[in-house]
């Protein structure tokens, strides 16, 4: 592991930046060179810094916990302790990185033909860019993460991150082809794409069903749902068990007003 620096905190949040993303500044600094290169790097962090942010105050907002947010090679990532709850939630904290990254192109790009501002135009093509980049259907980017929750809508959450794997082989044998015929940068990122898809899918499996206490999607996944209080919902005490792996079982029981779910042999 690359070491990390914490930088402070932003609405709450430790944000780290690892020497990854410094090697990253580093070769857009060497790119642009001098001031170019200066506000390349600027614009580059702050844009990065604000598309995590988007899923770090969503996640928030939908009761997920973040320990903080660190900036790396692939750009960052806020650091979830906690499953979302639903495919839904899955959804909305994905989507909120690219969403806010794409409202803020929208502002730059149509502020600097406005005003005639090349800043602003350039803040937004670099937000534009990253919006883009990360809607690439291959885990563990923005995309691949919507990709893997909507399929679990119908399937499980094992089946449904081997899919999102393979998919984000296709993207990263697509990355070293374009990158052999010239696109250069590529070919660094298609063996982290293929290492990282690896490590999805051992993750998945490691875990079996993180959701199997609850309704994650419309899948196989799991039976009933503990943080569902209607009639139907589950009981304190009773028993819920889980359609791919039979040989665990699961009991909801009631803590100071809270539905607290317990797994065991």
């Amino acid at each position: 592991m690359l070491k990390s620096w914490r930088l402070g905190r932003v609405f709450g949040f430790p944000v780290e930046i690892n020497l990854s993303f410094l090697l990253l500044l580093a070769v857009v600094f060497i790119a642009f060179g001098g001031v170019t290169g200066v506000l390349f790097v600027g614009i580059a962090f702050a844009s990065v810094l604000l598309h995590e942010l988007g899923h770090a105050l969503v996640a928030r907002r939908l009761d997920v916990h973040v320990s903080g947010i660190e900036l790396s090679f692939f750009g960052g990532a806020a650091k979830m302790v906690d499953m979302p709850r639903s495919a839904k939630h899955e959804i909305a904290i994905a989507a909120a990185g690219p969403a806010g990254s794409l409202a803020l192109a929208g502002l730059g790009l149509g502020l600097g033909g406005a005003l005639h501002a090349p800043l602003l135009a350039t803040i937004g093509w670099i937000n534009l860019g990253l919006a883009i980049f990360n809607m690439i259907p291959a885990l563990p980017m923005d995309g691949g993460r919507i990709l893997r929750a909507l399929l679990t809508y119908k399937m499980d959450f094992v089946r449904a991150t081997d899919i999102s794997v393979t998919v984000s082989r296709v993207v990263a044998v697509g990355f070293a082809i374009l990158g052999v015929l010239g696109t250069y940068q590529l070919l660094l990122l298609a063996p982290l794409l293929w290492m990282m898809g690896t490590r999805e899918r051992a993750m998945a499996r490691a875990m079996g069903n993180p959701y199997a206490g609850y309704r994650y999607g419309g899948g196989r996944g799991g039976r009933g749902d503990p943080f569902d209080d209607s009639p139907r919902g589950p009981r304190p005490g009773g028993f819920y068990r889980d359609a791919e792996i039979p040989v665990r079982r699961f009991t909801v029981r009631q803590v100071r007003g809270r539905l607290v779910i317990e797994a065991f042999e």
